[in-house]
């Protein structure tokens, strides 16, 4: 990296860390992880030294499963194992976190492709769930467990009593492997047909088979986003 643009990471590495501080009242110790966090591929330069925040989108994950089972073991005390993991499939849910991080504002924050992403309302969506899940993989690193879990509990976890039970509901692969289940005494199948865009914004097609038979189709940015939609009435 040329001291040019060694100076500018640094300087942004300072920028977000007191835009975050300012935000969330959290001073991280090594900005460099805040910046990895809040850094999106379609950022990244060709050959640049920037890396963008997957990593610890992978790392946030695990975090925020480990804080909302703690959480939800200790506040639902009569829950059963079923009933605790509905609970913290609701908590987890990429939609539900991706309208909480577009509550908080992280794509205020996040470095990515605005111009090209600003009318994409799904996409903002997705880049926003991410980011939080790294941000909280971020705190995890250079906070500790501690602070990650505050974050999560205070600007997660309780805003979600003002979230819609419609915006809840979404877990709809499972619902959809539980009727399956009762009714087939199978499991559903998802094949990925066609894949679509550049790396940072791919479109993924995906028909939903179940038997054998082809029940439904859709399309999503990431293989997580399982085509649910347009299920035909054979699937009632």
């Amino acid at each position: 990296m040329s001291r040019l643009s060694g100076a500018r990471a640094d300087a942004d590495s300072r920028r977000l860390r007191l835009a975050f501080k300012s935000k969330f009242g959290i001073a991280f110790r090594n900005p460099m992880i805040l910046k990895t966090a809040l850094t999106h591929r379609s950022r990244l330069e060709p050959e640049g030294d920037t890396v963008s925040n997957e990593r610890l989108e992978f790392l946030g994950d695990s975090v925020l499963g480990i804080i909302a089972s703690d959480y939800l073991f200790r506040s639902m005390e009569e829950a059963n194992e079923g009933e605790l993991t509905k609970a913290r499939s609701r908590l987890v849910s990429k939609n539900v976190l991706g309208r909480i991080g577009l509550r908080l504002g992280i794509l205020d924050l996040l470095l990515y492709a605005r111009e090209e992403l600003r009318d994409d309302e799904r996409a903002l969506t997705t880049l926003s769930a991410d980011a939080l899940e790294a941000v909280i993989g971020a705190i995890y690193i250079d906070r500790g467990m501690a602070c990650a879990s505050r974050f999560v509990i205070d600007r997660i976890i309780d805003p979600m009593s003002d979230i819609s039970p419609d915006e809840l509901a979404t877990d709809h692969k499972s619902t959809l492997q539980e009727v399956c289940q009762a009714k087939f005494r199978v499991q559903p199948e998802y094949r990925i047909v066609k894949r679509i865009g550049p790396e940072h914004r791919k479109i993924f097609h995906v028909v939903v088979r179940i038997n054998r038979e082809t029940f439904g189709f859709g399309s999503g940015r990431s293989r997580k986003e399982q085509a649910l939609l347009n299920l035909n009435s054979e699937g009632d």
